[in-house]
């Protein structure tokens, strides 16, 4: 079969797992069976080989875009390994990135971690993680991250998706991915409005009341800041790359996002 020739890099809680779900029901698109392979960006992964990554796509059934889904791809500093694996194995593939207001996704990033069985729960708060967890940061350095893509991809094998107007119109973007991917983008996807594993939905579920009496997503107004002044520059290049304006996301330090969380 056909190598993978779309990777989707979106960065973490930025609606991936519900855009890779309809992308799956699309008849032209095949993803990677199972949760986001990895197999480029995790070295434990990487060392099962390439017929065990190929064995991910073992539904394949003549589908003209074939799409391996992983966020770990977009995360340059904490796998510097990914593009030059990308690139020996699959430099032809497109690339598809899904991004949100970066501290919304991070609140977002901070709710999943709390919620996961086994992971410290020694934040209590969003202001802690920020501090402590280098990964939450980088994940929202959305120019840095897609800029190591761009060294090798030209911007028109590159699709941003946005996170907010998915959300406000699923179909709409779509329909626009679709057509970025080369199938039919008339196909009507049943069921585009759900939100797949949101936040909100993942409290619920797992019902864990000594983890979940943690959570607080309220920022103080210090680390708030202090967030903004390490994703300030970098934002702002990524807007103006996309030739979005520089106040599509707000980012000052007295606001409380708002944002759905999904």
């Amino acid at each position: 079969m056909p190598k993978p020739n779309f990777l989707f890099i979106g960065a973490q809680k930025s609606a991936t797992t519900s855009i890779s779900v309809m992308l799956s029901n699309h008849p032209d698109v095949i993803v990677a069976k199972g949760k986001e392979p990895h197999f480029f960006s995790e070295n434990r992964q990487y060392a099962r080989g390439w017929d065990w990554y190929m064995s991910r796509f073992s539904h394949y059934n003549g589908e003209r875009a074939i799409v391996d889904a992983s966020t770990s791809y977009s995360r340059a500093s904490a796998f510097p390994n990914t593009i030059s694996r990308i690139i020996k194995h699959v430099p032809d593939a497109k690339i598809l990135y899904s991004v949100r207001h970066p501290l919304d996704r991070m609140e977002s990033a901070y709710i999943e971690w709390m919620t996961t069985p086994g992971f410290p729960s020694i934040e209590n708060s969003i202001n802690d993680m920020v501090r402590r967890e280098p990964n939450i940061i980088e994940s929202s350095r959305y120019w840095k991250n897609i800029s190591v893509y761009r060294k090798y991809f030209s911007d028109r094998r590159i699709k941003i998706i946005w996170f907010d107007e998915y959300v406000t119109d699923p179909d709409a973007v779509l329909t626009d991915v679709f057509e970025f991917m080369g199938v039919n983008p008339w196909i009507k996807i049943q069921h585009s409005h759900l939100a797949i594993a949101s936040s909100q939905s993942r409290i619920k579920k797992l019902q864990l009341p000594n983890r979940t009496s943690h959570i607080d997503t309220n920022w103080n107004r210090t680390d708030r800041q202090w967030a903004i002044e390490q994703l300030g520059s970098d934002t702002r290049q990524f807007l103006e790359w996309c030739g979005r304006p520089a106040h599509y996301w707000r980012l000052d330090a007295n606001d409380k996002t708002s944002s759905r969380k999904i």
